[in-house]
């Protein structure tokens, strides 16, 4: 007799935080495309902005979903993925305080 298998890996799933994410925004006027300067200006804005919660707070985690168009506006893939993952680099001296 087979049993019936659940998706997953048996694990139960962590319980949803009470709190939902904080959600950051980028738009170009009157909705149009940004630029990838645009892009990193809103980044750099938005970064800014939360810098004043930074002796209190720590991003567990961020992911950005970017939808990236051509020159028509049709939808493009970067990689076969259309993913990418970064990991900030940080010195030693600024790890210690140093």
């Amino acid at each position: 007799m087979m049993g019936i298998r659940s998706k997953g890996n048996g694990r139960k799933a962590a319980p949803k935080s009470e709190m939902p994410a904080l959600k950051v925004k980028l738009r170009g006027k009157d909705n149009s495309a940004l630029t990838m300067q645009q892009l990193g200006e809103g980044l750099r804005e938005a970064a800014e902005t939360l810098k004043q919660y930074e002796d209190g707070y720590r991003i567990k985690s961020a992911t950005l979903y970017l939808t990236m168009i051509d020159e028509h506006g049709t939808p493009v893939c970067i990689n076969k993925t259309n993913e990418l993952t970064i990991y900030p680099y940080q010195s030693a001296a600024e790890e210690h305080k140093l």
